[in-house]
């Protein structure tokens, strides 16, 4: 994440280190997850949700936790 912010705001990963907030990491560490869903979504690479199969009680379990 440090190396795509420094690449993004021409500074070095010692200055992006030094002066980035875990707040700015989480929100680049945000949009590089949402960039690859887009990406995958538009190559249709996506997961179908029905592969994993849960029952309802263990949705609901889930839920309770």
């Amino acid at each position: 994440m440090i190396g795509r912010m420094a690449e993004k705001y021409s500074m070095l990963p010692s200055q992006v280190a030094t002066n980035a907030t875990t707040y700015d990491l989480m929100v680049t560490d945000v949009l590089a997850t949402y960039d690859q869903y887009q990406q995958a979504k538009s190559k249709g690479g996506l997961m179908d949700a029905s592969l994993y199969k849960f029952t309802e009680e263990e949705l609901k379990g889930m839920l309770r936790k």
